[in-house]
């Protein structure tokens, strides 16, 4: 069993953090891919360790610098980060450093499958008030630096007094395009992540790739379970009908 492996099936307790953070995906027959199945309790350890990025960040700029005082969290991905953040950031911030309030931002990248928009779409626009705050954008994920970039950009337009970046994962054309100012991991460029938000929709979107490239249903299990490290329940209740529908 491979180090992947082993750190994908263990118990909170073993959990390599630095294992997670410069972790390195599966490879997959016939798939130009390599995947990397993010358990919830890596990403809570993940988070925790992020937050404290900020903590020391508000720290040194409260309460005369320029503290965080609003945070979006861009939909779909900056969600369950975001929430899990918030219980650090709102309950658990550093007395002194000021309160931050929490709201969403929704970019659409994709007009279909595998069809990207030129460039980033608001679908649902900013849900607080951001005029003159400080402000912290969440996303799970740098893939290339076009949303990141984006949104930077969008919410100076809306007057953001600064604006602060902080994605769970970067990978080397993000870095290059729009490095965040907190970030937890680095991945390689062709790594396909599966955050817990995620395990269906990657079953959906890549179980018909492999079942058009050969694959029948027990070989897509066995990628799904064996390699990957997909829950056994979740693989069972879900793969029979999207291999039948891909």
């Amino acid at each position: 069993m491979s180090t992947y492996q082993q750190q994908v099936h263990c118990s909170a307790s073993e959990i390599d953090i630095d294992f997670w953070k410069a972790p390195e995906g599966i490879a997959i027959p016939d798939d130009e891919l390599s995947f990397l199945l993010i358990p919830d309790a890596v990403e809570a350890m993940a988070v925790f360790a992020l937050s404290q990025q900020v903590h020391q960040y508000q720290q040194e700029q409260s309460p005369d610098g320029a503290p965080i005082t609003r945070a979006l969290m861009a939909t779909m991905g900056g969600m369950l980060p975001g929430i899990l953040l918030h219980d650090h950031l709102g309950k658990g911030r550093p007395q002194g450093t000021p309160s931050i309030e929490f709201g969403t931002i929704g970019i659409s990248l994709y007009k279909g499958p595998n069809e990207r928009h030129e460039n980033p779409q608001v679908q649902q626009d900013i849900s607080i008030p951001i005029l003159d705050e400080t402000v912290l954008i969440i996303d799970d994920l740098g893939d290339r630096g076009g949303t990141m970039e984006f949104l930077i950009q969008y919410l100076a337009e809306k007057g953001a007094k600064k604006i602060l970046t902080l994605a769970l994962y970067m990978k080397p054309m993000a870095m290059s395009a729009c490095p965040v100012d907190f970030f937890f991991g680095e991945l390689q460029q062709d790594t396909w992540i599966i955050t817990p938000r995620e395990y269906v929709e990657t079953m959906v979107k890549r179980v018909p790739i492999w079942k058009s490239r050969g694959a029948n249903l027990a070989e897509c299990r066995r990628r799904l379970v064996d390699i990957i490290g997909y829950p056994q329940a979740l693989t069972d209740y879900y793969l029979e009908e999207v291999f039948a529908a891909g």
